[in-house]
């Protein structure tokens, strides 16, 4: 976990190599992750840390970094939180929860 700063993320693939996930490490030190898919139309979203926002630039969705919801524009649902565990340094996804509302 040392090795991702606080205030930073990173990109990982979870549950297979074709899956792209958000590992983000919070100023606060929460430890938060995401399916990097819109729930839209599956662009690839980016985290805007410092608005406390993941963008989808292809269609200006956005959801909450905090929770993964959905709060603009027209993705239907909130982003798939993948479920982490932290083991000393050592962090591992270990599920993923889809949400519908």
């Amino acid at each position: 976990m040392s090795a991702l700063r606080a205030g930073t993320a990173t990109v990982f693939a979870y549950p297979t190599e074709h899956d792209l996930c958000l590992l983000i490490h919070t100023r606060d030190g929460k430890l938060l992750a995401y399916s990097q898919k819109c729930t839209h139309l599956s662009c690839a979203v980016v985290p805007k840390l410092d608005e406390g926002i993941l963008h989808c630039p292809c269609h200006e969705g956005v959801f909450d970094l905090a929770t993964g919801r959905n709060i603009a524009g027209p993705p239907p649902r909130p982003l798939p939180v993948i479920e982490l565990e932290v083991i000393g340094d050592d962090i591992f996804a270990t599920g993923v929860k889809d949400r519908t509302v």
